[in-house]
């Protein structure tokens, strides 16, 4: 009994002197000097499959450097981050969205781990989560690089994992880490992603870093962190993304225009959102989870409004398939359903229902066309800015610009110490604006002109228009219209004359 007691409380390395007093009476023969040997040949043999899991997956990561294109000075010129080489024969690297760079223009260069570099193109770039996947001339690839295989398994609570990456620019700096939480929402992105944290040091540098179980296998795409741990998306996210450029095939993304968070079970039951009747159903099958998921928003820009979902509703199950915490399963329905409506099984206090919603394509394409003027940047409504404000309509947009701009009153205000940025452009010098060509026609009037007023409706109000008078001044850059050429995987670029910078 003494024995038993010890065994529960002290930790092995404690108990190996223990061992060798009571062993007899326990029953154990093993003595120390044969638990140390074996331990040391274990301990060997790992390392050796650690160092032999390194040398392999430094053979299929790359580093990442991006080039901003775009004339403004508020951003970095350059960043650092991390890819790996999905597909050789195709060259295929899986990187994040975040490193790739959205709504900017980019160039980018890779290293792999023999030192060679090579430039790479955008392929895709994600609209809903946090990953792209960039390109490269498959004959320009050295022999030395290899594809990293992606896993088709589960993560799990306490797993080990490995991670290679450019953490501070640290080139295929590796750590361990262990798994602590399999179903988290950092909100990165403004659509909600299940990511997988785990234990580990994690800096800028490291996205888009491979996470990888013991086999070194893909099991994650590292996106965020809190220093002391990271964050990463399911590889299984990014997997119908791949197979289809694999097959040649455009990959098209669906949402169902929810935001969608997790909440506790046995809150929703004490609250009376849930009836304690449906435990049994849940524990049986999530016997060691809390977390159920419910809409925290429906977005005003997709529809969603015409739905009889309301925020705060339980989700319970999708087309007869109890959902629990797998909020990654949503997305995976969604998916399969192609733009067909879903069936829904929800609780409203209390209260069961049935309700179908429909799904629909989103895309990045008026991410991917973007107009430089006078230190700023203007979009035709972003995906991001319907889903943050819910504009439905197709506008333009400000979101940030340089020290000096002419357009700084319109992008920035300080109301009650709240720092605002952005902006729909109502109309300029009079003309309507409703889309970068519109904007693109006037500039030529504008520069000669030099002052001009502006109406405008700030983000984050409740659409009350602003106006504002500004004198435009020739140091700035010319302006240029960037368009996202698909079929060529580059920028096309059209220069807009300025009248005073001509002479």
């Amino acid at each position: 009994m003494e024995f038993e007691l010890m065994n529960k409380i002290l930790p092995l390395a404690l108990m190996l002197p223990l061992l060798t007093s009571v062993g007899a009476e326990a029953g154990f023969g093993t003595k120390v000097d044969e638990v140390n040997k074996n331990t040391t040949e274990k301990s060997e043999e790992t390392q050796m499959d650690q160092q032999a899991l390194f040398d392999k997956t430094r053979r299929g990561v790359v580093t990442i450097r991006v080039s901003v294109a775009l004339d403004r000075a508020m951003y970095n010129k350059q960043w650092f981050g991390t890819g790996f080489i999905a597909d050789k024969e195709k060259g295929l690297i899986v990187t994040n969205a975040h490193v790739a760079g959205e709504l900017t223009v980019c160039s980018y260069e890779v290293k792999f781990g023999n030192g060679k570099k090579l430039e790479a193109k955008l392929e895709y770039l994600d609209p809903s989560f946090d990953f792209a996947i960039l390109s490269v001339n498959p004959k320009d690839i050295p022999q030395y690089a290899m594809p990293l295989k992606i896993s088709d398994e589960e993560i799990t609570i306490n797993s080990e994992i490995y991670s290679m990456g450019n953490s501070a620019n640290n080139e295929f700096s590796t750590y361990k880490g262990y798994v602590f939480d399999v179903e988290s929402i950092l909100w990165l992105k403004p659509i909600a992603e299940q990511s997988f944290q785990f234990s580990g040091l994690t800096v800028p540098g490291a996205s888009g870093s491979p996470v990888l179980n013991k086999k070194g296998e893909v099991v994650g795409l590292l996106y965020g962190g809190k220093v002391v741990s990271g964050a990463a998306l399911p590889i299984s996210y990014v997997t119908p993304a791949l197979e289809s450029l694999k097959s040649g095939r455009k990959f098209h993304r669906y949402f169902c225009g929810l935001i969608i968070n997790y909440g506790s079970v046995q809150d929703f039951v004490n609250a009376g959102n849930l009836p304690e009747s449906v435990l049994e159903e849940y524990e049986k099958q999530f016997p060691d989870k809390d977390k159920v998921l419910y809409i925290a928003r429906k977005l005003s820009a997709f529809d969603a409004e015409k739905n009889q979902i309301e925020a705060g509703d339980i989700i319970w199950s999708i087309d007869g398939e109890l959902i629990g915490p797998r909020l990654k399963r949503i997305d995976e329905i969604v998916q399969q359903k192609q733009g067909k409506s879903i069936n829904l099984v929800i609780y409203r206090n209390g209260k069961k229902k049935e309700i179908e919603i429909p799904t629909f394509e989103i895309t990045n394409k008026s991410s991917m066309k973007m107009l430089s003027f006078g230190g700023a940047v203007f979009y035709e409504t972003p995906l991001e800015y319907k889903i943050y404000f819910g504009k439905g309509t197709t506008g333009v947009y400000l979101a940030e610009c340089e020290s000096g701009s002419p357009f700084s009153d319109v992008c920035y205000s300080n109301a009650g110490g709240i720092i605002s940025t952005g902006a729909q452009i109502l109309s300029i010098d009079g003309k309507d604006i409703s889309s970068l060509d519109d904007l693109a026609d006037i500039i030529p009037s504008l520069c000669k002109k030099k002052v001009f007023t502006i109406r405008y409706v700030k983000m984050c109000t409740d659409d009350q228009v602003s106006s504002v008078t500004v004198k435009h001044t020739p140091e700035f850059a010319e302006a240029k219209l960037y368009t996202f050429n698909s079929e060529k995987k580059k920028w096309d670029v059209k220069h807009i004359k300025n009248p005073q910078q001509q002479g």
